[in-house]
């Protein structure tokens, strides 16, 4: 009995060992950036200091603040963020649920498109795409107005936003196929009998989906808001081809710091490269405070919902 006990405790301990290295591993990069930020020139370059600094300071923070035009930034990343996480849930839950509950031809082969769209890099589409935003034309419709008034043939969405909300919302956003099949696993999970008593009270099927399904899908609703919400943010690609000069978003802003900073100090170069890394590491941490505030409020809903759809 007592040999059982000592085995169960020092399994234990070797677990709690393992959990708190893996840990370790996780959260290195943020501790190093929260202790590189943190120093002041005197201490960036005392080999003395390995995590905690003597005199700690919150000038790499205004600095790269400034430099980034950080409000500026963050409103463009919120509009683009929350605009496109909205569109992404209401046109992918429509698809899912189509998915899910209705048998039509090649449905199969639809959804397996769909599917494939999750390995296809967006720098293979971008020519295409980029083409398509600049020059805009809806069907023809845009042309023949224009030809019939003396207008433009098309319309120039780049340095817009509407790039980025127009694809969100045809469910054809960042990873797009990835909601449509977290949306159809969701609904193919929710029982056939709450459709069945809405027909018999003579909802029809898009009424079915708004009055009842949809406000059963909360979970999934939230998990999907976060990852469109989450890619967007962290997207430079597009945003940097899309956007242009015209707005920058946060992940752009960060990386032109170094650029930038060398103009908010007056127009020279920096020579001091630890200067350099505490003020980055400052700009990475203003980056994914947003984030990090936002998964705080809705880490319950995210964690429940992968428990339903049964994503690893």
């Amino acid at each position: 009995m007592r040999i059982r006990k000592i085995k169960t405790i020092l399994f234990k301990i070797a677990k709690y060992m393992v959990l708190a290295a893996l840990a370790y591993q996780l959260l290195y990069p943020v501790l190093y950036m929260i202790s590189m930020s943190l120093r002041a020139p005197v201490d960036a370059y005392d080999p003395s200091i390995i995590w905690i600094p003597k005199n700690l300071t919150f000038t790499s923070f205004k600095e790269a603040f400034q430099a980034m035009k950080y409000l500026a930034a963050l409103k463009t990343s919120l509009l683009i963020g929350v605009g496109c996480a909205l569109l992404d849930v209401a046109s992918c839950a429509l698809a899912g649920y189509g998915f899910a509950r209705f048998n039509f031809r090649f449905k199969n082969i639809f959804f397996g498109m769909v599917i494939l769209t999750l390995i296809v890099p967006t720098q293979t589409i971008i020519l295409p795409f980029f083409l398509n935003m600049r020059y805009f034309d809806l069907n023809g419709l845009i042309g023949v107005i224009g030809r019939a008034t003396g207008g433009p043939d098309s319309i120039n969405l780049i340095g817009n936003k509407i790039s980025f909300y127009l694809p969100s919302l045809l469910g054809a956003g960042i990873r797009s196929g990835l909601y449509i099949f977290i949306f159809r696993q969701f609904f193919a999970s929710m029982p056939s009998a709450l459709e069945e008593a809405a027909y018999v009270d003579g909802s029809g099927p898009l009424q079915t989906f708004l009055k009842i399904m949809l406000p059963n899908a909360k979970n999934g609703i939230v998990t999907v808001f976060l990852f469109s919400f989450v890619w967007h943010w962290n997207d430079y690609y597009l945003s940097n081809q899309l956007l242009g000069t015209a707005a920058r978003t946060m992940t752009v802003a960060l990386s032109s710091l170094r650029v930038d900073l060398a103009a908010y100090i007056g127009g020279q170069t920096i020579s001091d490269p630890i200067g350099i890394v505490t003020r980055m590491q400052a700009g990475a941490i203003l980056t994914i405070l947003p984030l990090f505030i936002l998964y705080s409020f809705t880490q319950r809903f995210f964690t429940d919902s992968i428990e339903h759809i049964g994503i690893k």
